[in-house]
């Protein structure tokens, strides 16, 4: 495709930093005392269960809550720019006229830039009401990527794309040259793209230097040192621990576990945004119900264990 993008001004070398920082709603707690470091050129992804607070994290960071307690602060020349899962859902313009209300380029500059984007010819006058999700990322991403921006910060980007899409989207933040930030459960999109992961579990959030599949691995090796650590100064005695133990498996494997009954909800849920066939759709339903289920009842024996 041969995506070149505008220079963007850098922004400084501390691109966003939280200290100490707490959230919560409703009486429940999202996260404590919760520490991020994001630095220039950096490329760092969020990760953890559904519902631990990974979009919460985002919305503190783009200002649109403020913490309940701890401090937030965006370096000097940060410009953000985000690409939700949800871009466009009450715009009535046509992609052209979307494209040029951010970006200040002539028509025929931007069909040209447009084009890269794959809307080409007569598509770039399609209402941005009738455009798909992976549409929808594309016409977003090409305003951000001609803006100037530094820092941009994803929300499951990933989510519902088709395979050209997900291809624009991987060489367009291949090319960036800026401060990259992500929420994803997409483990290949991950595993690419990304050199730093924070994990969000239990109310805490975890940094890892590396990739998802190397702080998955790092991930496991702390549960299973937490487990082994409870065994020896646990609240519970050392023969209550044994006796626990031939009835139920380690914290460290349910983890595991409910980790990949995650992707496969997400899995399904993505293939049920693009099924037509009724049957099939009530094929993967029902097995979306079933592992569901599953993750409940591992949420419960999860539960047992840390009692």
């Amino acid at each position: 495709m041969g995506l070149q993008f505008e220079g963007q001004e850098r922004s400084g070398k501390d691109v966003v930093v939280m200290k100490e920082v707490s959230k919560g709603f409703a009486g429940r707690s999202l996260f404590e005392q919760a520490n991020l470091h994001v630095r220039f050129q950096e490329r760092a992804a969020i990760v953890g269960r559904n519902g631990t607070g990974k979009t919460t994290l985002l919305k503190l960071l783009l200002e649109e809550i403020n913490p309940d307690v701890g401090e937030i602060r965006i370096g000097s020349s940060v410009k953000i720019g985000y690409l939700s899962q949800h871009a466009y859902e009450n715009m009535k313009s046509n992609v052209l006229e979307a494209f040029r209300e951010n970006v200040a380029v002539t028509e025929g500059e931007a069909r040209h830039i447009l084009a890269k984007f794959l809307f080409y010819g007569p598509a770039v006058f399609k209402k941005v009401t009738q455009l798909s999700g992976g549409e929808k990322m594309r016409l977003r991403l090409a305003q951000l990527m001609y803006q100037d921006i530094n820092f941009l910060i994803l929300d499951e980007p990933t989510n519902h794309l088709d395979i050209e899409s997900r291809e624009v989207l991987e060489e367009a933040l291949e090319q960036y040259n800026g401060t990259i930030l992500a929420v994803s459960h997409d483990r290949y999109f991950l595993n690419k793209l990304f050199e730093k992961t924070y994990w969000i579990d239990r109310c805490k959030l975890f940094e890892f230097a590396g990739n998802y599949a190397w702080a998955r691995q790092k991930w496991e090796e702390k549960l299973e040192e937490e487990v082994i650590k409870h065994k020896h100064h646990g609240r519970k005695s050392v023969e209550a621990i044994s006796i626990k133990k031939k009835d139920s498996r380690s914290f460290a494997e349910i983890e595991n576990e409910l980790m990949h009954i995650e992707e496969d909800i997400y899995a399904l849920e993505s293939e049920m945004e693009y099924v037509a066939d009724v049957e099939r759709l009530e094929k993967l339903y029902e097995e979306k119900t079933k592992k569901a289920l599953l993750r409940a009842k591992l949420y419960s024996e999860l539960e047992n264990i840390v009692e």
